[in-house]
């Protein structure tokens, strides 16, 4: 997992991708695709211990499928020979800090960005854009699932994804891509036990020290 992370060059996010996910925040719905980014210092495997930040309010995790890009974005090449890796990880929100970023119409770095706040599991094969929309993904919370989404309920589809970011940032061989997130989201404390889920394969367990 070391060496895939190693790897990772650019880490993309896509915000309020799920319609349900937007209003359960009480967000507005999006005319066109939100994107941020985190540092590859966030980056962290699904297994072991997660140590998150203390003292800075309620940290939210927000499940979500990840791509992975394998060669430079250029308009018109098919997302199925831009895009060769799927996984599952967790965006990680320091939800106070971010709601006091958003009123005073700051970046959402702090609230995104800090340590441990990318959680991304191994790899898999990219299936294609028509098995990608069929897929299952949710999130175990101490035994209990706490989120599932599929890519069929996205308001932005994959491609749509890839073209908007290949063409405002640029796209290349290691970048990856959180797709955005289901309703569901919610906050943990230390102690806790996640595990991921995709399309029935088990990632974890992590354990959240705070």
């Amino acid at each position: 997992m070391a060496n895939e992370f190693a790897s990772i060059r650019n880490v993309y996010c896509v915000g309020r991708n799920y319609a349900l996910h937007a209003k359960e925040l009480g967000n507005e719905v999006p005319e066109e695709p939100m994107i941020f980014s985190k540092p590859t210092h966030a980056l962290h495997p699904v297994e072991g211990e997660l140590k998150l930040p203390s003292g800075t309010g309620s940290i939210h995790y927000e499940t979500e499928l990840v791509v992975r890009i394998g060669r430079t974005y250029e308009p018109g090449v098919p997302v199925e020979q831009l895009v060769d890796g799927l996984g599952i990880g967790i965006d990680w929100t320091a939800r106070d800090v971010q709601n006091v970023l958003k009123e005073k119409r700051h970046p959402w770095l702090l609230a995104k960005g800090f340590k441990n706040a990318a959680v991304l599991s191994p790899f898999r094969s990219f299936p294609g854009l028509e098995a990608f929309e069929t897929l299952q993904f949710s999130l175990l919370h101490n035994g209990e699932t706490a989120q599932e989404g599929s890519p069929r309920d996205m308001i932005f589809p994959l491609e749509k994804l890839v073209s908007y970011i290949g063409e405002h940032f640029g796209l290349a061989e290691g970048d990856v891509i959180f797709t955005g997130t289901p309703a569901g989201v919610g906050p943990v404390k230390d102690g806790d036990e996640l595990i991921l889920v995709l399309d029935g394969e088990r990632f974890g367990p992590l354990h959240v020290r705070m």
